[in-house]
């Protein structure tokens, strides 16, 4: 659901109260600490020249410009990486933030930060008090970059000198300032996320390598800005294009990994139930059966089929069946343990395999399945506007399921030699009347023999 700009701004839209107490406190203290990193510079920064308001007009130009032109595509990339469970991202800005805070006096800086930061508001697509929160490690790291700047003497304060120890003062000073505008950013957020999600891992705390790589790609460019804007500020307009060039890019690439993931899905995932398809299953349930069997484990596999699903069909068609089908599908992920590996074998028949699973633990499982089945209560709908009905209570006769279970190394070693028998004992349920369990007997197959021999040599 979308929400409109004035309800976000409601507290009880901010989602900071559910963020738990040590969270709020971290995003509390960045805020505070860039308040008072703001008001000290306010104080202690130079007074600015007609150059410096001259060269914020640049800056703010550009950076808007910037935003305006790569917006769709920054908010496309945004929704990918959503969808694919992101929680953080990384965007260009800083080439304008921290090169101004190079060039321009810190006061500037700040209004420059936050004019920007509220254009790209809407694409940050995160509640307030959150996107102020990192908005103000933006103010932090350019104020850091400002201290640099006065520690170590300026930042190409003479353009026209050409002496190597200007060269290396230039190359010194962007250098650290690259180092501390990352780390007033990388640091606060990383603390929130410690409290927050209390994972201390790297990957959680700094993100991923791609992500870093991208901010320090960003702040390289930030850098080449702030020499450009020191010799011959006109040429931002070239820097513009270069930047609107590289965000368009890395939305490209952005979205090409995107297609490339989801056809990589769709040639493993079933459509219809979004359980693995037959190709997905074979590729993790050989590696379990492979595990459990080197580990000295037994693996259970079970074959399901759903009885008399083309009866199913015919009484609430297709499209019915269709939902018939997915709704069993919802109940079996729901009736296996974490780790199980669930699929639809083809057409109503269903595959699963049980890593470390005796046979009387494989049957039990198999038996929960089967009453959760039957217990089925979902309604259906029909195309065309046509009357829905109900399977289960007070609708249609419940659906039922029947089962055979095969168990390694009784009943095989392989997982086609499993599946084999499994299926068997799935024929004698539905022989034996359906809505049933059936665990196969024990069987002496050819892989059996010849694994035996292996092992004997």
């Amino acid at each position: 659901m979308i929400t409109s700009a004035k309800s976000a701004l409601l507290p009880s839209r901010w989602a900071l109260w559910s963020l738990g107490t040590p969270a709020v406190l971290a995003i509390l203290a960045i805020d505070l600490a860039a308040l008072a990193a703001t008001v000290a510079g306010s104080l202690l920064s130079p007074g600015p020249s007609g150059r410096d308001w001259a060269l914020l007009s640049l800056f703010t130009g550009c950076a808007l410009v910037h935003v305006a032109l790569t917006r769709l595509a920054e908010e496309r990339r945004r929704g990918r990486r959503l969808q694919r469970g992101a929680v953080e991202f990384v965007d260009q800005s800083s080439i304008w933030f921290c090169g101004a805070a190079l060039v321009l006096p810190v006061v500037l800086v700040v209004p420059l930060v936050v004019l920007v930061r509220a254009a790209r508001y809407r694409i940050a697509r995160k509640p307030p008090a959150l996107w102020i929160a990192t908005s103000c490690t933006v103010l932090l790291s350019v104020h850091g970059v400002a201290l640099v700047r006065h520690a170590m003497g300026g930042f190409l304060d003479d353009p026209a000198a050409a002496y190597p120890a200007e060269g290396f003062h230039t190359a010194a000073v962007l250098l650290a300032s690259i180092a501390v505008y990352f780390a007033a950013q990388a640091v606060p957020i990383a603390v929130y996320r410690g409290v927050r999600f209390r994972d201390w891992r790297p990957v959680t705390l700094l993100g991923t390598a791609g992500d870093n790589w991208l901010i320090v790609h960003t702040l390289l460019l930030a850098g080449g800005a702030a020499i450009v804007a020191a010799v011959a500020p006109a040429g931002l307009l070239g820097v513009l294009a270069v930047a609107v060039r590289e965000t368009l890019n890395v939305g490209r690439i952005a979205a090409l990994e995107s297609e490339r993931d989801q056809l990589a899905s769709d040639a493993l995932t079933d459509s219809l139930t979004t359980l693995p398809n037959r190709r997905g299953f074979e590729l993790v349930a050989g590696t379990a059966l492979e595990v459990d069997r080197s580990g000295g484990h037994p693996t259970a596999v079970l074959m399901l089929d759903i009885d008399h699903f083309k009866e199913w069909n015919t009484r609430l068609g297709h499209f019915g069946g269709d939902q018939v089908l997915r709704a069993v599908a919802e109940r079996l992920r729901g009736c296996v343990r974490r780790g199980d590996i669930v699929s639809r074998w083809g057409g109503e028949e269903l595959a699963v395999v049980l890593p470390g699973a005796t046979a009387p633990e494989a049957v039990d499982i198999a038996e929960r399945i089967r009453v959760a089945v039957r217990e089925l209560d979902t309604e259906i709908s029909t195309p065309a506007g046509g009357k829905s009905v109900r399977v289960g209570r007070g609708g249609l006769p419940p659906c039922t399921i029947s089962i055979g279970v095969a168990v390694s190394p009784e009943h095989g070693l392989t997982l086609a030699d499993l599946q084999d028998v499994a299926d068997q004992a799935l024929r004698t349920a539905k022989w034996a009347g359906r809505d049933r369990v059936r665990l196969a007997e024990r069987v002496q197959l050819p892989s059996q023999s010849r694994y035996a021999k292996t092992e004997h040599r």
